[in-house]
């Protein structure tokens, strides 16, 4: 299997790992047995699900989508991305998210980061706040762009795409 394989590999799992897991986020394990009984599939979103209500079977969430962008960014910039261009990028991303009607599918940490960037916090500094560890949805791109036999470069990278939303301990453990 050839990189490229890997990479689509890798892509293809995110995106259906989030379509599946999309209809039970933020669900307690007993909500979910009660809406859905067990998941063995793609499911429609029920109607009461909090953060993605009603939402079509097999849709993708924030986290495949940010992946995405953030791959796309890796591209551009040869294997790096500074982290104002991607603080800038996610804020053009959020405003097509709430055109489209989908901002609640964003994490409270990355929600407060992008506000305090829009209030002028420089991207270095808007994450420090975050609670979660939403950045780790996604070090798929992060991973495909960094050599495996550099552990270190991996770590450094995947910190300086995590710390424009989640600058903090636990959003980087």
């Amino acid at each position: 299997m050839n990189a490229r394989d890997r990479a689509l590999g890798a892509f293809t799992g995110l995106a259906v790992g989030d379509a599946l897991g999309m209809p039970t986020q933020s669900m307690s394990r007993a909500a979910i047995a009660a809406t859905y009984g067990p998941v063995t599939g793609l499911l429609t979103a029920a109607a009461e699900q909090p953060v993605a209500p009603s939402m079509p079977a097999g849709s993708i969430t924030d986290d495949t989508e940010q992946a995405v962008l953030l791959a796309r960014l890796l591209i551009d910039g040869r294997g790096t991305v500074e982290p104002h261009v991607f603080a800038d990028a996610l804020l053009i991303w959020e405003a097509d998210m709430v055109r489209r009607g989908s901002a609640d599918l964003l994490g409270p940490s990355t929600k407060r980061a992008l506000s305090r960037l829009q209030d002028g916090v420089p991207a270095d500094e808007a994450g420090r706040t975050g609670t979660t560890n939403g950045a780790a949805m996604r070090v798929t791109p992060v991973g495909i762009a960094t050599p495996a036999d550099d552990l270190h470069r991996l770590v450094d990278a995947v910190v300086a795409t995590a710390r424009v939303t989640h600058n903090t301990s636990l959003g980087i453990a």
